[in-house]
């Protein structure tokens, strides 16, 4: 199956909570050979390896979960437990190779030569795994039972005697989750924020914005919609304890532009012309990259199973491109908030409203309705608008620091997949966009990236140099990882 059918199944998962649980049945393949779909939990396609099987596992759970959240949009979530599982993965696998060594324990755990097999290897992927999602998704842990046992494990062996592949996992993972326990996410808390964030300007309804109450067009406004005003979500991640590089605060962009500035001024004009003229490309791409709201780190980690699959890569191949993925994807996320946070830079949403306000401007109209004039204060972007700072980008952070760490470790910005919208199949405009079929093709991990970052600028969630800044520290980002990563896997850090 390609990233394009996959991707499509994934917004009919996000479509309910029951549809999604149900989607966790498929194929995979046991540590003894092929299950069918009767006789196993899902988590990949027919013929993967145990890597992909719960890389797939993860990002279900993660759909799940933000299905549960209310409306909250908290994207950081996903980057931090995908490099929990795949660092706890790694590190339980790591005790079976001549020379890597685990990010806490070092070489502690390292097999004697005659133990070092490819079952041992399966047999502490499955418990590593299943120990990490059952840390950081814990409400799911039925899921990961069942996943477990279907690949032949035991959730019920807890045993720390690494003389076994399953003492060896759990207490290669004992070491990552004690690590993150006290990381700064504030997990045990259901991410609550710990720094007191208060946003600096009075709430605004999301669909109107009163300019006399603005107090600073340029920091961040919270929306009201239908009363419920999201909160600023997880200010605290900039804080978060990195999982490779030293200090966040050395990858952090440069200032934004100021209000009145040339460069505000012309990225006002260049979202305002996006906006009337939203071409069915331009709306395809625009939904295409918008994700689930804790999802978006698994949309590149779908990459990372395309160029798997592509390149028929090994268990151990995926154990250490997906540990080098999903440390820079962590990482990424941490830089990213800590910028939206010290910045606390308006969305074009609020920004375009008070600038054109008074005035009758053109603009996208709604469902149908295309282009259209409105007052400039109820200017609307063509997606929604998240509940945090505009600068810098997410989307740009993570999709340049995937194909960034992804070019790195293949050696190649090869990438060869693509997505068709069928007609009618738009979120915002069912049954009505795209009007004809419309076919997404990357032949680049560059040219997804791109387009990524872009995609949210077509969609009026951001600015130009949200994009341009935040695909800068994306791959400042991944080559630093990469770095980190590879010293790990040589024995050298």
């Amino acid at each position: 199956m390609s990233l394009s059918r996959t991707l499509i199944n994934r917004r009919h998962r996000a479509a309910t909570s029951a549809a999604m649980a149900a989607m966790l049945l498929g194929t995979a393949v046991t540590a003894g050979g092929t299950a069918t779909a009767a006789e196993s939990a899902g988590g990949g396609q027919r013929g993967d390896n145990l890597v992909l099987q719960w890389n797939q596992v993860t990002y279900d759970a993660m759909v799940k979960k933000a299905a549960q959240t209310n409306g909250l949009k908290r994207p950081p979530l996903g980057s931090r437990v995908l490099g929990i599982v795949h660092t706890c993965i790694y590190d339980a696998w790591a005790a079976y190779d001549n020379r890597a060594v685990g990010t806490q324990l070092g070489d502690d755990l390292r097999q004697p030569y005659y133990k070092r097999t490819e079952a041992n290897r399966k047999i502490a992927v499955n418990y590593a795994a299943y120990d990490a999602l059952s840390y950081v998704l814990p409400e799911f842990k039925a899921d990961f039972d069942a996943k477990l046992t279907a690949l032949g494990g035991d959730p019920a062996n807890t045993s720390r005697n690494t003389r076994t592949a399953a003492g060896v996992a759990h207490t290669a993972c004992d070491a990552v989750i004690d690590e993150r326990r006290s990381d700064g996410s504030n997990q045990e808390n259901e991410y609550a924020d710990t720094t007191g964030y208060v946003p600096f300007n009075p709430v605004q309804d999301v669909n109107v914005l009163d300019k006399s109450t603005v107090l600073d067009p340029m920091r961040w406004t919270p929306l009201s919609i239908n009363g419920f005003v999201p909160p600023f979500a997880t200010p605290q991640w900039g804080d978060v304890k990195p999982f490779a590089i030293k200090d966040p605060a050395d990858f952090m962009p440069p200032p934004p532009p100021a209000y009145g500035s040339k460069k505000l001024k012309a990225d006002i004009k260049t979202l305002m012309d996006h906006n009337v003229n939203l071409t069915d490309r331009k709306k395809v791409i625009s939904e295409y990259w918008l994700e689930n709201s804790e999802t978006p780190a698994g949309h590149q980690n779908q990459w990372a199973q395309y160029i798997s699959r592509r390149d028929r890569n090994t268990l151990g191949e995926d154990v250490k491109m997906f540990f080098t993925l999903n440390l820079a994807m962590a990482d990424a996320g941490i830089v990213a908030w800590k910028s939206k946070v010290h910045y606390d830079y308006a969305r074009p949403a609020t920004v375009i409203r008070y600038d054109q306000s008074g005035r009758q401007v053109p603009g996208y109209g709604g469902r149908g309705e295309g282009t259209k004039m409105m007052a400039g204060e109820k200017w609307f972007p063509y997606v929604t608008t998240p509940p945090f700072a505009s600068y810098v980008s997410g989307h740009a952070v993570w999709g340049a620091t995937a194909a960034e760490s992804l070019k790195l470790w293949t050696g190649s910005d090869r990438f060869g997949d693509s997505y068709t919208a069928k007609a009618g199949s738009s979120i915002y405009e069912p049954g009505l966009s795209p009007t004809s079929d419309v076919t997404l093709k990357w032949e680049t991990l560059s040219e997804a990236a791109e387009e990524d970052g872009l995609s949210r600028v077509y969609g009026g969630g951001h600015w130009t140099f949200d994009i341009d800044e935040g695909q800068k520290v994306g791959r400042k980002v991944a080559k630093a990882t990469f770095v980190a990563a590879r010293n790990y896997i040589n024995g050298t850090a």
